[in-house]
């Protein structure tokens, strides 16, 4: 009987979540109302109030479900290594651009002003929490930058490539901005001239 009542839960939740990102294709977070999701979603009010209690905490799961897809895409070319070599990295093992394009109506619905979350920083924490957890760079040895910064660093530059490459209306193919990843993860410059 539980695993029965754990699906209809999980079948209303859902149903609830998609009825949401529905109206928020059409208006904002803030003009749309309980009733209205419920209304979508065909359930009734008490069965929102059961699963979210608030809207506030319904776009946060929605959030955290999109952030927890993004980070598994993110994990795809490194599932089955010990150690990654970027220079030895196949480009074409790298989904997660694939995956972006894929679900672009829903990304930019993110990044837009529908939402009143900073769902820029929110992908950038993600990336940063999933590589200070699962990643230990190679440094060079007698290096003194404190490791943390580079995850910081990397991190949301990784995400403020992948926003952009959005903004852009995905300007280049997946697999060309899988390489330009690649090739970001292993340059390094010394310096530069000051442009007249």
């Amino acid at each position: 009987m539980e695993l029965y009542y754990d699906k209809r839960v999980q079948r209303s939740k859902a149903a609830i979540k998609e009825a949401f990102i529905t109206l928020l294709y059409q208006k904002t977070f803030e003009q749309i109302t309980v009733s209205e999701i419920v209304k979508e979603a065909n359930y009734n009010r008490g069965t929102f109030y059961a699963n979210f209690e608030t809207k506030d905490n319904l776009l946060n799961e929605c959030i955290k479900d999109v952030l927890t897809e993004m980070v598994q895409q993110i994990r795809v070319p490194y599932e089955s290594m010990s150690k990654v070599n970027f220079h030895e990295m196949n480009s074409e093992d790298i989904t997660l651009f694939h995956y972006f394009k894929g679900n672009a109506k829903l990304y930019r619905l993110l990044l837009s002003d529908h939402i009143r979350v900073d769902f820029r920083y929110q992908m950038a924490k993600a990336i940063e929490e999933l590589f200070i957890a699962e990643y230990n760079y190679v440094m060079s040895e007698g290096t003194i930058l404190d490791p943390k910064w580079l995850y910081i660093y990397r991190a949301h530059g990784v995400a403020g490539l992948i926003i952009r490459w959005i903004e852009e209306d995905f300007s280049e193919e997946p697999e060309y901005m899988a390489k330009q990843i690649i090739e970001l993860m292993v340059t390094s410059t010394d310096g530069f001239y000051v442009k007249d």
